[in-house]
C-alpha cells in the first residue's frame, strides 16, 4: 500500500502518490512554505499555521499523522496529510505547487487517499473544504465525495464544508 498511479490528462505522464517519511520533512516544509503563505482565500493566521516547519512535520509524524506526496523528476510538487480517526480516514492540508496544478498531482493524491483508507479498513474518507472554493468543490464531485452537515466555522471567519465518500471494503 502507499502508491497510486494516475495519468496526467494533458501529457499522459504517470503521477504517483507515495508515503513520505521523516527524511522528506524538509521537502514537505519547503512546499508548504511556498504554497500556504500565498493561499489568500484563507485567513492569515490559518496560512501561517499551515506553513509548517520541518520540526513540526516530524512531530506530526510522531503523533500519528501520515504524509503523502507526488514527486516529479525528484521534486516534491504535491503533499497532503492523513490520519485515522473513529469516523474514518481524514485528509487535510493538501498543497500543490502552482506550476504543477492541472497535471494530475491532486488526482493521484485523492486516489491514493482512497487506497490508504481501504488498506486501513476505514469505511469513509473525509475532508473539510473551504466553503465556496470552486476547484475544491469540483474535486469533491470528481472523486465522489458528498456534503455532510452544514458549513461550519473552523477558524475565525473561515467557513468549511465537510465532505466524505464511502470506501468499499469488499473489493480486493
Amino acid at each position: 500500500m502507499g502508491v497510486c498511479v494516475v495519468n496526467d490528462a494533458y501529457t499522459g505522464e504517470k503521477r504517483r502518490a507515495i508515503k513520505l517519511g521523516k527524511e522528506d520533512a524538509k521537502d514537505i516544509a519547503a512546499l508548504y512554505k511556498e504554497v500556504w503563505p500565498k493561499a489568500y482565500e484563507y485567513p492569515k493566521e490559518w496560512r501561517e499555521k499551515r506553513a509548517m516547519s520541518e520540526e513540526e512535520i516530524k512531530k506530526e509524524m510522531d503523533s500519528g499523522y501520515f504524509f503523502f506526496g507526488v514527486r516529479i523528476d525528484g521534486k516534491l510538487v504535491g503533499v497532503y496529510k492523513a490520519s485515522i480517526t473513529e469516523r474514518g480516514c481524514f485528509g487535510e492540508q493538501q498543497a500543490v505547487l502552482p506550476e504543477y496544478r492541472d497535471q494530475g498531482v491532486a488526482s493521484a493524491m485523492y486516489e491514493q487517499f482512497y487506497e490508504f483508507a481501504k488498506a486501513n479498513k476505514c469505511k469513509v474518507n473525509y475532508v473539510n473544504i473551504l466553503a465556496g472554493n470552486e476547484p475544491c468543490e469540483r474535486a469533491m464531485k470528481k472523486f465522489n465525495f458528498y456534503k455532510t452537515g452544514k458549513p461550519w466555522e473552523q477558524s475565525k471567519g473561515m467557513w468549511v464544508q465537510t465532505y466524505e465518500r464511502k470506501v468499499d471494503l469488499t473489493q480486493e
